[in-house]
């Protein structure tokens, strides 16, 4: 039944791309095939600037300005990514619940992703973040697995740095061994030597907005931002109200849910929380959908 689940719903997710993001492409190109245009041109503003990996990798086999190409090409970056999240969440949540609460968790997760796509870029690199980290909460044990993924994060956005601290909250139990400060030092500086290599490498850049520009425009935007973030808000609430009884480790990625959503709410645009959001979705869901009292089923993972 999973497979078939996860079947329904990567099809689905994937006609749901088409059917939001398509048009707005069509009326909109500057958000989606003359920014990627502008990354490759090395003459995009910060941040987009530096996440190059999917332009690049796209840019192999078609070009911006042919838009119908570029467009397929990304569905199937899409369609792989929608693959690697419903599979690596449904393992996830399997570690922390039954069958139901995980499949329940998926049409959450797939419920969130459509939400996301009212304003979407073209550009995957969103949806890439969310797929690389999903397989991190599965394939968490394969070190330089994680270390392969962490490099992609890297390239594909600035955010790639929880990545790191996943790894680093699946392992807290080794704290106490050095092996554990080697390694999540190691993630942390392929990050770090990735993020000022690319800086380096294709300039300063400007930002789009600014901080003082990007504060205007939220409160130009104010009402639309109020309705999406008061759609989100039940969600959040049901991962505070299950955070007492969490163990450890969950309590861990709510924190770090909770500190992504801060900086997503200071440093980007109120109106695409729902997008800015995603990264947080698999770290609380074992809070809100796992059974009472929450465990950790090793034995499922």
């Amino acid at each position: 039944m999973k497979i078939g689940v996860i079947i329904f719903l990567v099809l689905m997710t994937c006609g749901n791309f088409i059917y939001s993001v398509l048009p707005s492409c069509n009326i909109n190109t500057e958000g989606c095939y003359d920014n990627d245009q502008a990354i490759l041109d090395h003459t995009a503003g910060a941040p987009y600037r530096y996440r190059v990996l999917a332009p690049y990798a796209m840019n192999l086999v078609s070009t911006p300005s042919n838009q119908s190409a570029w467009f397929s090409v990304s569905l199937v970056i899409h369609l792989a990514s929608f693959s690697v999240i419903y599979m690596g969440l449904y393992a996830w949540l399997r570690r922390w619940g039954s069958d139901a609460s995980a499949i329940g968790g998926l049409f959450l997760m797939a419920l969130m992703v459509a939400f996301s796509f009212h304003q979407y870029p073209l550009s995957p690199n969103s949806i890439i973040e969310l797929a690389l980290m999903c397989a991190t909460l599965v394939l968490w044990k394969r070190f330089w697995i994680i270390a392969v993924m962490v490099i992609l994060a890297s390239f594909n956005r600035e955010t790639g740095v929880l990545l790191v601290a996943i790894y680093g909250l699946l392992h807290m139990a080794d704290f106490r061994k050095r092996g554990f400060y080697i390694q999540l030092l190691s993630l942390a500086g392929l990050w770090v030597v990735i993020t000022v290599g690319l800086h380096i490498t294709l300039g300063a850049a400007p930002h789009i907005l600014g901080l003082a520009g990007t504060f205007q425009r939220n409160i130009d935007n104010l009402p639309q931002a109020l309705i999406i973030n008061l759609i989100l808000l039940p969600l959040w609430i049901l991962a505070a109200m299950s955070y007492r009884r969490s163990p450890l480790m969950l309590k861990g990625f709510g924190l770090l849910a909770a500190a992504y959503l801060v900086s997503a709410f200071v440093g980007g645009l109120w109106g695409e929380i729902g997008r800015l959001s995603l990264p947080a979705i698999p770290l609380i869901l074992p809070l809100i959908v796992s059974e009472k009292p929450i465990q950790d089923q090793l034995t499922l993972s």
